[in-house]
């Protein structure tokens, strides 16, 4: 449906709140003096373009001829920030006006901007001087995707955009006008993509293949949710897809390591095997790394914009991981090595106990501000750490035991990590409230934490024996929750 210019929408809604209190229209001569109008003309105009809209009916053999149309959707107001260039890049300003868009125009989550264009770069596309973008803010994009793009954080100009080797290309939709190439060391970033453009006096819908509106709620039903604890059973991929972007806070990763290979090592004084499942077995080199690269970048879509992602693993798949993240813009904040005192000796006596797992913390944008409580870290209590020494800033070497027995009480999972390391890394990284998924989530030592100090959780697991330990663990904490539950 069409789009309403400022006046046209005060006029709608004047019209609209008039037939619902009185039950008949206004005259012609009742709108005009209600909006202090010059001439009867002007509303005539108006309320033709209104008709011509779909938004109103007109029958010009009656005095009160105005009808409210029966298609008319609902009107929801986005902010028009300003300009946006289509031609050479111009300051980025913020001008706080507004336009009623339907809401039927726009998808169901997300935020939305509309710009005004100056310029002609994009006239191939039917974007002209003068018109209006309408746009879905996010931080990337697709190749082909036209977006609003911000160069040296200061300079916005409306361009298809295009990621290639060594350089990001923004290519107007004007064969007479030159592509901007930005190589190492310019900044580029995305601020959304376009989905529609407006005119005063009318909209001009594009067709955008590279823009679908799923419904990503579609077929989600957790395998249990009590509280703010949610488990689904699935695969990742596939679960992520339909969480809505921009919507977590925290990721805690532990995906497998991929070292399920016919070995042995030892376990409470005893030999045992390595292998874990078909899933923690390799692939080969190019698929381990496709399969790490596809489950960040899924998890990149739902991260907020100062949202950050924790990955742990060995240096079987740690290396991969760290590769893909910086692949996929994310930016790096720290290593961290989780030194553990009571790790299983090596059998061969070929090479060095491995006693050590790496952890990666990213941020999901370079220029976001991503929470970090220092003061907790540096001058909380952390006992279990006997590396860390009060009052001193907290280091990026941690030394924590594995699991307690008490942790695996209701079973265990063959890669469960310690509730202290969780502990820690949700407290370093969150506030009360905040989101945080695991998308691997097996016992969920992650949600067990996450609850247990007031944050929101949602796990995944393909495995339904550990979606049922791990409700067997949330069930038995909120059984045994103090009073003084969720203090830091």
């Amino acid at each position: 449906m069409p789009t309403l210019t400022k006046r046209q929408k005060q006029i709608y809604d004047f019209t609209k709140s008039y037939i619902e209190k009185r039950g008949f229209s206004p005259t012609l001569e009742e709108i005009k003096k209600h909006f202090r109008l010059s001439s009867l003309s002007t509303v005539h105009q108006h309320i033709g373009a209104l008709a011509d809209k779909g938004f109103l009916t007109k029958d010009d053999n009656l005095a009160r001829s105005i009808g409210l149309s029966e298609s008319t959707t609902k009107l929801v107001r986005i902010p028009l920030l300003g300009t946006i260039a289509a031609g050479q890049p111009i300051e980025a300003i913020e001008d706080k006006e507004t336009i009623a868009v339907p809401q039927s125009k726009l998808p169901r989550s997300g935020e939305f901007y509309a710009l005004r264009v100056v310029g002609n770069s994009m006239i191939d596309e039917g974007i002209n001087d003068g018109d209006i973008v309408l746009v879905k803010q996010q931080a990337t994009a697709d190749n082909g995707q036209k977006v609003v793009a911000l160069i040296d954080n200061h300079e916005a100009t409306l361009k298809k955009f295009y990621k290639e080797r060594g350089h990001v290309r923004l290519q107007p939709a004007n064969k007479n006008m030159e592509p901007l190439v930005f190589r190492n060391g310019r900044d580029v970033s995305i601020q959304g993509i376009v989905l529609d453009v407006i005119r005063d006096e009318g909209t001009m819908t594009l067709k955008l293949p590279e823009y679908k509106n799923v419904d990503r709620n579609k077929s989600l039903n957790p395998y249990y949710k009590k509280q703010q604890f949610t488990l689904y059973h699935g695969n990742a991929l596939d679960i992520l897809s339909k969480i809505p972007e921009n919507s977590v806070d925290l990721v805690f990763a532990d995906p497998p390591y991929n070292l399920s290979n016919g070995g042995f090592t030892v376990h409470a004084g005893r030999m045992v095997s390595v292998n874990k499942g078909d899933w923690d077995k390799s692939k080969g080199f190019k698929d381990d790394y496709d399969f790490h690269y596809k489950w960040l970048e899924a998890c990149r879509r739902v991260l907020k914009p100062h949202g950050t992602l924790w990955v742990s693993g060995t240096y079987h798949s740690i290396y991969q991981c760290g590769h893909a993240l910086q692949a996929l813009g994310y930016h790096i904040l720290n290593d961290v090595a989780w030194f553990k005192p009571n790790a299983s000796p090596n059998l061969s006596c070929r090479y060095f106990t491995a006693s050590h797992e790496t952890l990666i913390w990213a941020r999901k944008e370079k220029k976001a501000k991503h929470t970090f409580n220092y003061g907790l870290m540096k001058s909380g209590r952390w006992p279990e750490d006997n590396l860390k020494k009060p009052g001193l800033q907290m280091r990026s070497v941690w030394s924590m035991g594995t699991p307690k027995p008490v942790e695996k009480k209701f079973g265990k999972h063959p890669t469960q990590k310690p509730e202290d390391l969780l502990k820690r890394i949700v407290l370093a990284s969150t506030n009360k409230g905040d989101v945080v998924i695991d998308p691997f989530t097996g016992s969920s030592t992650t949600g067990i934490v996450a609850h247990r100090y007031s944050r929101k959780f949602i796990g995944i697991d393909m495995e339904p024996k550990y979606l049922d330990l791990s409700i067997k663990r949330f069930e038995d904490l909120n059984s045994n929750l103090p009073l003084n539950l969720n203090k830091e």
